[in-house]
């Protein structure tokens, strides 16, 4: 009995070894190991470097997109009535990648931030006519990169002149949109008003002179704003100072503008209406406007092959001595419309007008622009855009025309 009863022991012994040892061969799953520490502060996607108290998110976005007819957002007047002739090249395209990076610290100053927004492009057929209208360009290039503390903001950033960018994806002639190099500071005055100054680099705004001329400069330009943002929308006031050189001497110019942008709720989930008004005396580039066919936003292609029109900042006489400075005024309403949660329409109305009485030969230019951009986007942080654009530019009479369209595919993460 006593040998039956160790038998049965042993037994039982072996097969619960034998089971431990399978048991103990078995995968088992690894625990999870916060290596990375969310930064909820700072919103969706920062996370701690590690073994910092930086706070950083990564981000970016890759665009495809052609255009027709879509070279500046202005006819080329020094080409006659139709605004285009076959030295032109009638198609644009480009594709772009963006990469961001934003990194924040908390101090007893308040956060310490720091912003990059770069990447890399191919393009072609956005040149002038000739040679570089078909040439295929690459490289790389800085979009934003700034340093934000204690209200101060320092580096390439947007102009604290403009009001935010434009509801289509085509540049508008009337909405001033540069990113420049600017030293400013922001007061927060409570209840959601704010108060900036700052010195900005004229590089973005300076359109040069017609006659004897020079654009060199040695002041930079002196920009502020009043800004309130509230829960029903936004309002901006904003002025400028912008000194003009040619070889005898120097003047200085003045734009003042004012923007608002109203949350429409009741029309529907993410309806705005928006409407921006500048004028300008010897700042010409603050309404949107340059003296390019093909540099700046809203070329209107006077002055392009000799110095000759409202496109400059002002007008000299052959002595050299200042003419008049140049000008200028827009107006842009637009209008956001979202038909579904992943479907919006943009509608876009703007006007720019430039003068000076000194200019031969073309003494002043008005443009008048319609647009509509209509967006799509099938799954989060992707986007399907096709824009038409219609823009009818006067210059003394002379009237040209011209329909731009252009598709975009953009993948934001």
């Amino acid at each position: 009995m006593k040998m039956v009863k160790s038998l049965i022991l042993g037994t039982a012994v072996a097969f619960a070894a034998s089971a431990g040892a399978q048991a103990a061969d078995l995968p088992v799953k690894a625990k999870p190991v916060g290596y990375v520490k969310i930064c909820p502060q700072y919103g969706p996607g920062f996370y701690y470097i590690p073994g910092t108290d930086v706070c950083l998110k990564v981000g970016g976005l890759v665009f495809a997109e052609v255009g027709f007819h879509a070279n500046g957002a202005i006819t080329n007047l020094s080409h006659g009535a139709n605004g285009w002739d076959h030295a032109d090249n009638s198609m644009a395209w480009r594709s772009r990648g963006y990469l961001s990076l934003d990194a924040r610290t908390a101090t007893a100053y308040g956060t310490l931030r720091a912003y990059i927004l770069g990447g890399f492009q191919q393009l072609s057929g956005t040149g002038p006519a000739g040679a570089a209208a078909f040439a295929v360009n690459t490289g790389s290039f800085i979009q934003y990169a700034f340093i934000q503390f204690a209200g101060f903001t320092a580096g390439t950033a947007n102009s604290f002149f403009d009001f935010g960018s434009n509801y289509l994806t085509l540049s508008v002639a009337s909405n001033p949109w540069n990113w420049t190099n600017v030293f400013a500071y922001t007061a927060n005055l409570g209840n959601g008003l704010s108060a900036t100054i700052g010195i900005e680099d004229k590089s973005t705004t300076r359109v040069g002179n017609a006659g004897p001329m020079t654009t060199s400069y040695d002041s930079p330009d002196i920009v502020g704003n009043l800004r309130l943002d509230q829960a029903w929308g936004s309002a901006q006031i904003m002025g400028a100072a912008h000194q003009t050189r040619w070889i005898a001497g120097d003047d200085w110019g003045y734009a003042i503008g004012a923007g608002v942008e109203i949350k429409l709720p009741m029309l529907g989930a993410g309806d705005s209406l928006k409407i921006v008004g500048v004028w300008s005396e010897g700042a010409v580039e603050y309404t949107g406007l340059s003296g390019s066919p093909y540099g700046g936003i809203g070329g209107i292609g006077i002055g392009y092959a000799g110095p000759a029109g409202p496109g400059f900042a002002a007008v000299m006489d052959a002595s050299g001595a200042v003419g008049s400075l140049t000008d200028a005024s827009s107006v842009m309403v637009q209008y956001r419309h979202f038909w579904t949660p992943t479907v919006q329409s943009n509608f876009h109305a703007g006007y720019n007008e430039a003068y000076n009485l000194f200019a031969g030969g073309f003494g002043s230019v008005q443009v008048v622009q319609y647009g509509h951009s209509l967006k799509w986007s099938p799954v989060k942080d992707l986007t399907l855009a096709l824009d038409v654009l219609y823009t009818e530019t006067d210059a003394n009479n002379v009237e040209t025309d011209k329909v731009a369209t252009w598709f975009r595919v953009t993948r934001t993460f």
